[in-house]
């Protein structure tokens, strides 16, 4: 569904530090426990710790996904200087 892709989730209720969202390369659904999650890599960012680290979220906590063709479209638009959405509103 989302080959070669990153995607960017937000959770419903997202815990403090996670408001802007999730970001997962080369997103995959598995299944664990009868649950769904979302997994794949955080994209590869100089400034970030977690790059390349596999990173998952479970489907149910998504609110809504912003998908990007690739790390260059991902990093272009997280620089561009734009009023974010949260829930539908503009923060």
């Amino acid at each position: 569904m989302f080959e070669g892709r990153i995607v960017l989730f937000y959770l419903a209720n997202p815990p403090e530090g996670f408001d802007g969202g999730i970001a997962i390369a080369n997103p995959q659904f598995i299944e664990v426990e009868n649950r769904k999650f979302v997994v794949g890599t955080v994209p590869t960012a100089p400034d970030d710790w977690a790059s390349g680290l596999r990173a998952s979220v479970a489907f149910d906590l998504v609110a809504y996904f912003l998908e990007f063709i690739d790390e260059n479209e991902f990093f272009a638009k997280s620089r561009e200087d734009v009023p974010r959405t949260r829930a539908g509103s503009i923060q």
